[in-house]
């Protein structure tokens, strides 16, 4: 099982209810979930692992796309409490979402869905991996990504104070950028840029230095 579904550790799998058996139901069910942020994929109700920079760095990047996009309403934001239904069984929730209002026919399917989940796929994902994320894993996920058709995916590595862009959720075209270089929002925000080294810096106070001792 932990094979079928990329090696994940096994205290992110929740056993009740049995792997293979778990429902869109049972996700929002937060008795089953113990208030856990949990995927549904394949039945199977695995926890999100989390950080304190997978809590950071999704609201650094949110703050740069709202401030870019509100003062021409392109779009909503939504954090990773926006569960997405990407296909029968399979709700993903990325650190980061942002959907255009120009990508959906009738804009009620993002603000005033049916369900608890968007139903349409968002133009950009962001991911902040997390040490208990597998490189099979986010694998998996950037495939479902781009057979979803999200037009632009994120994966951002607090480790290496770098971000991988793959275009249309594609390895094929991918691109590192370190905090010497900046992202771009693509043909999903033409004209948005971020410095990568914006998303990494330390933004404490500068220390003072200790005073002389005049004795």
């Amino acid at each position: 099982m932990l094979e079928r579904i990329s090696n994940v550790p096994a205290h992110r799998i929740l056993l009740n209810p049995p792997p293979g058996t778990a429902t869109e139901a049972d996700l929002l069910d937060s008795a089953t979930t113990g208030g856990r942020d949990c995927e549904l994929v394949g039945g199977i109700l695995i926890e999100r692992p989390t950080s304190f920079w997978a809590g950071l760095l999704p609201i650094r990047i949110a703050s740069s796309i709202y401030n870019f996009t509100e003062k021409d309403n392109l779009g909503v934001v939504a954090g990773s409490r926006g569960a997405i239904h990407l296909a029968s069984g399979l709700v993903r929730m990325p650190s980061l979402s942002f959907i255009r209002w120009d990508s959906v026919d009738d804009t009620d399917v993002i603000e005033n869905p049916d369900g608890a989940f968007l139903e349409a796929a968002p133009d950009l994902v962001v991911e902040v991996l997390c040490p208990d994320n597998t490189t099979r894993e986010m694998a998996i996920k950037l495939d479902e990504y781009a057979k979803a058709g999200v037009r632009l995916v994120w994966y951002v590595d607090p480790t290496r104070e770098e971000v991988t862009v793959y275009p249309k959720g594609r390895e094929r075209g991918k691109k590192v950028v370190g905090t010497d270089g900046v992202i771009d929002g693509g043909d999903v925000l033409p004209g948005f840029v971020l410095p990568v080294a914006k998303i990494f810096e330390k933004r404490g106070p500068t220390k003072k230095g200790k005073k002389k001792d005049k004795s």
